[in-house]
């Protein structure tokens, strides 16, 4: 049986390394990664495309990559969490998921994970929100004070998430964090600087190669996509969307017709009850046509190595999907015609990759998800 990770990549750095490095002093288990694709968790556009990041993680020791599907990838960090681990779960060939947190005692995230079910947290967790408090803002105040632990931390959330949803017969592995020199975020924020200080960036030295060779991304070049598709919206199809709620649609329409850039879009919609992540979330549901969550699981595969095409070959429960064109044809997609639930998950990861192309100057649509194959090294 593998281990298993849920991860961006995003980029792959010194602190992903040092991770698997860890690992590997554990157990000689396969390392299979769950990876978000185009975009990521906070409703951010990838800084390098996904089969990049998947190959550039097998060179960095995991043995198959995986894409994390766009309906699971681009949500909540619950439903992150959720959803990755039940997708592991489908594989068959996991036994052990492992993850870094700030709080390296893992015991104080389990009692942290365990508060959910009581009924005094739903009681203290609805009185906080009638205050106007966010979910996240409200559940990281009550776990802190429960587990005397600092539940606000990215890392920390996703790690006491993952312990809700592991099944039984799937257990934790927390990796203490290293010492890191530059975090993904720090990482992304240099980037964009006018002189990049390459000298500050902590990546393999592979991973450095592909950055100082890449075309950013410009999220900001999502606002005319987004106004171009309010226009021919009404309030019937905003709802129609997941995750539009509690009036929002209102405040998309009214930042809308004064924003100049996206920031002041994202500025004008941000509220206590749907902070900035959320809101950027919302957004990629709406140009994507994101509307219900769907159930079909699959393994899509972006990478791997010797060790894992062995572990491909060990999966029964879910399609492995090497070649979108053994699954989807256009003729499907362009109709909207697509029966199975899977395939349905499949054809948001299609779109989200051509989202992804709208945010260059020279958009390519020559279908990559289709030409392009899995990295096997």
């Amino acid at each position: 049986m593998a281990i298993g990770i849920i991860a961006e990549y995003n980029p792959f750095h010194a602190g992903h390394a040092f991770q698997i490095s860890q690992i590997k002093k554990f157990t000689d288990a396969e390392i299979v990664a769950l990876m978000s694709g185009s975009f990521t968790q906070r409703g951010t556009p990838a800084i390098l495309d996904k089969w990049t990041r998947a190959k550039l993680a097998v060179m960095g020791g995991v043995d198959l990559v995986l894409e994390l599907p766009f309906t699971v990838a681009v949500r909540s960090a619950q439903d992150f969490s959720r959803g990755g681990v039940n997708l592991l779960s489908q594989l068959g060939i996991i036994d052990t998921l492992a993850f870094g947190a700030e709080v390296s005692d893992l015991e104080k995230l389990k009692l942290a994970a365990s508060t959910f079910s009581k009924e005094s947290f739903q009681q203290e967790l609805k009185s906080a929100m009638a205050t106007g408090k966010s979910y996240a803002a409200a559940v990281t105040e009550i776990l802190s004070s429960v587990a005397q632990i600092d539940a606000g931390q990215p890392n920390t959330i996703l790690a006491i998430e993952y312990l809700r949803a592991l099944p039984k017969n799937i257990q934790p592995l927390l990796i203490p964090r290293g010492e890191i020199k530059s975090s993904a975020t720090e990482i992304r924020r240099l980037l964009y600087q006018k002189n990049v200080a390459w000298q500050k960036i902590s990546v393999p030295p592979a991973v450095l190669d592909e950055l100082k060779s890449i075309e950013l991304v410009r999220e900001d070049f999502l606002l005319r996509p987004i106004l171009a598709k309010l226009l021919i919206s009404n309030l019937e199809n905003l709802r129609e969307i997941y995750g539009m709620a509690e009036g929002i649609e209102f405040k998309l329409i009214e930042s809308a017709r004064r924003a100049k850039t996206f920031e002041e879009l994202i500025t004008g919609i941000v509220n206590r009850r749907f902070p900035i992540s959320r809101v950027k979330r919302l957004l990629l549901h709406f140009l994507i046509g994101f509307t219900e969550e769907i159930s079909g699981h699959y393994a899509r595969v972006l990478a791997f190595n010797e060790r894992g095409r062995a572990l491909l070959k060990q999966i029964r429960a879910v399609p492995i999907v090497t070649k979108v064109a053994q699954h989807l044809t256009s003729k499907e997609i362009l109709s909207g015609r697509i029966s199975e639930p899977y395939k349905k998950n499949l054809a948001f990861d299609l779109r989200a990759t051509d989202l992804r192309e709208i945010l260059f100057e020279r958009p390519n649509f020559s279908g990559k998800d289709f030409l392009t194959p899995p990295y096997f090294k």
